[in-house]
């Protein structure tokens, strides 16, 4: 029967080797106590979302065991010591693992720490987020793709590195501090006349694709020990909303509606996002008709604040002939909380390409004829630091 210590509540129980670099499964009694990890996860920064430590079933863990700090260490050393450990948690609360490690006795050895969830299995290679070598040195990193299906989309978690700990310098716990890596973008859909029955058929994002995270010493108490890094030139995909039949709500006065949320890189610069919806029309007879507007890579409001941690809301005000796109910042990661609007631009558009009075902000089509579209900031209806809630009630502070 496999044995494993607890702690409590929340609790994961490690025990460490201090007899090399890799694990002396045989000779823990000549070795210290059990390490302890209590995982925590930030909620002033709240697809796959986490609130708390409780909403994990597991992560992985990677400690460096070095002779001395990890800073004079770093150029050689690996993550021998533990590599991707898998760490579950019980539905008691506990946390198990398996093989069992032990704090180093001697005071000079340390053990460096560092976390992510939710767990992937590596040892088929080809996961995502993909790792360091095990035996390649310095601090770990991983280097993540972000899934083009909304649907699959992951709350990425890293935690802040814990450098250098020892029994001593801790009480024998180690205390994760578990933080969104991602910046998650929800998008909602309200009407900007009085006209019914639009509908929202497509709608997609694009962005980076893929970037590396590599974990660094913080360099205090606010620095969360990690930082994005991508490819140049930078990968870029379509994220498409997984809703392709959302109905517009008919008045100005209507409540707005949730049409998609991602859960992206932390990268702003040059992202676009492409709409495709129809409006109802009428030919000069008088005979209906139903448009179909598709407008692609249009420009998005306040890419600047597309940072780890960030949650911002884009709302798409629709008019047959115009959309106005705001978007707002909101303080709490997992239920919004009041936001406040960041920026705005209109978007319109022209049949005629040789108008001179408009500008190519993007591409598109109107029943599938060339426009061209003309992109403004919106100065008259949004003002920056005007705020306004989750549910479409706006305020002035």
């Amino acid at each position: 029967m496999k044995t494993f210590p607890h702690i409590g509540i929340l609790a994961v129980l490690l025990a460490f080797s201090a007899c090399s670099w890799e694990v002396c499964m045989d000779e823990h009694s000549a070795e210290g106590g059990e390490i302890g990890f209590l995982p925590g996860l930030s909620a002033t920064k709240a697809a796959t979302e986490y609130a708390s430590a409780a909403d994990l079933s597991a992560l992985g863990v990677f400690a460096y065991f070095t002779h001395g700090g990890f800073a004079a260490n770093a150029s050689s050393a690996t993550p021998g010591f533990m590599y991707n450990q898998y760490v579950e948690r019980q539905t008691d609360g506990f946390w198990l693992y398996s093989p069992v490690r032990f704090w180093p006795l001697n005071t000079n050895d340390k053990v460096s720490f560092f976390a992510y969830a939710p767990y992937v299995d590596d040892t088929s290679g080809g996961s995502n987020p993909a790792f360091k070598d095990k035996s390649a040195p310095g601090y770990p990193s991983l280097t993540y793709t972000v899934p083009t299906d909304e649907n699959t989309q992951t709350d990425l978690l890293a935690a802040t590195p814990l450098m250098d700990q020892t029994s001593e310098s801790n009480g024998g716990t180690v205390k994760f501090a578990l933080k969104h890596a991602l910046t998650k973008i929800a998008v909602f859909v309200k009407s900007n006349d009085n006209i019914a029955d639009k509908k929202v058929t497509a709608f997609s994002i694009q962005a980076a694709q893929r970037g590396t995270l590599t974990w660094k010493t913080p360099d205090d108490a606010n620095d969360v020990g990690f930082n994005w890094t991508y490819a140049s030139p930078v990968a870029t995909e379509t994220f498409a909303a997984a809703n392709t039949d959302l109905s517009v709500p008919s008045s100005t006065t209507a409540e707005k509606v949730a049409l998609a949320t991602f859960l992206l890189l932390p990268r702003g610069e040059g992202n676009t996002f492409s709409i495709t919806y129809t409006a109802p029309g009428s030919l000069s007879s008088g005979a209906p008709l139903t448009q179909t507007i598709a407008l692609a890579n249009q420009p998005l409001p306040s890419l600047d604040g597309w940072k780890r941690g960030n949650f911002i809301s884009y709302t798409i005000g629709i008019e047959k002939k115009k959309i106005t796109v705001t978007a707002a910042s909101h303080p709490v990661w997992n239920d919004g909380g009041t936001s406040t609007v960041t920026g705005s631009v209109v978007i319109t558009y022209a049949v005629s390409p040789t108008d001179p009075n408009w500008g190519n902000g993007g591409t598109g089509t109107v029943d599938g004829q060339p426009v061209v579209t003309h992109t403004e900031q919106d100065i008259t209806e949004w003002q920056p630091g005007t705020s306004e809630t989750l549910d479409g009630t706006e305020t002035t502070p």
